[in-house]
């Protein structure tokens, strides 16, 4: 006990906590100088890319949005890891810790590919414009969503069942977007045989006109009949279909097959569903023996 209290002593007395205070003192301010130049360099990134300035497309907006975000990434990475040396320059030498990580650079780099490729794809994909936030795409034929993030080494797709599918940029290699330009929103109307076709196209073209004109918000150009497109085993398949958004797909084509629905039951028109007839063969029997009697008592 007496050595080890000894020993302690020895240390804190070498130790010039003028010095430490000096160093620790000087975090600080790095520290204060990191949240401040943070703050300048978002509110600069802010007024350069500005997605919600008046007068953008929406395609451009979710351009500059997207570009917005990588450059904040970028910027917080490239200050932080400033600030981080230093702070350490304080404590240790900087130069000799260089020094050493230039020698296990190469075996680092080949461990490191995978991030150069990731960080080098998530460029191209933001210069390129392949994608932005907010479009609607499919990965791989498989993972299909709402961009919600792109960062530096990974994209983020919120899937419309609420998962969150998080993808390495690098490994981004089959992608189809449909965000750019205008979507179909396709909704494909049954009718049974017996039905006029001439008379159903002609109400569908009257609600698809009443739709229009009510729901502007929804649906940005009037939705089209464009006819009989299929002939199924029960069904005569008439499609409609209109430009939408990526955003406002769905909800259009809702609207449209909910509208088409209640016009239908206010028309008596008859939409072909799987049933099942039994035919009881003792029934019958009873019928004709009636239908006999009858007549042999006429």
């Amino acid at each position: 006990m007496e050595y080890l209290t000894t020993s302690l002593t020895s240390y804190f007395n070498q130790i010039d906590f003028s010095h430490l205070l000096q160093k620790c003192l000087v975090s600080g301010i790095v520290l204060i100088a990191v949240v401040i130049s943070l703050k300048i360099t978002f509110s600069v990134v802010d007024r350069i890319f500005d997605g919600e300035k008046a007068g953008l497309e929406p395609r451009d907006s979710r351009r500059i949005t997207t570009l917005n975000h990588v450059t904040k990434t970028a910027a917080r990475a490239s200050i932080w890891t400033l600030a981080g040396l230093i702070i350490l320059g304080q404590f240790i030498n900087v130069g000799s810790l260089l020094a050493v990580a230039g020698v296990g650079t190469l075996a680092i780099g080949f461990g490191a590919q995978g991030i150069v490729e990731d960080v080098m794809s998530g460029f191209v994909i933001v210069f390129e414009n392949q994608f932005s936030v907010g479009d609607y795409v499919i990965i791989d034929e498989t993972h299909y969503g709402i961009v919600e993030t792109i960062g530096i080494r990974t994209t983020s797709i919120r899937e419309f069942n609420g998962g969150l599918f998080i993808i390495h940029n690098g490994k981004i290699d089959r992608l189809v977007n449909y965000s750019k330009g205008h979507m179909k929103a396709i909704v494909e109307v049954s009718i049974a045989y017996e039905e006029d076709v001439n008379k159903v196209m002609k109400i569908l073209e009257e609600t698809c006109e009443d739709l229009y004109k009510n729901h502007e918000e929804l649906f940005k150009t009037r939705p089209e009949i464009q006819g009989v497109t299929r002939l199924d085993p029960s069904a005569v398949i008439i499609r409609v279909v209109c430009d939408e958004d990526a955003s406002s797909k769905f909800a259009a084509e809702n609207a449209l097959r909910q509208r088409i629905k209640e016009v239908f039951d206010e028309k008596g028109i008859e939409i072909p569903y799987n049933k099942t007839v039994i035919y009881n063969r003792d029934s019958a029997i009873d019928v004709k023996i009636k239908e006999a009697e009858v007549k042999h008592g006429s």
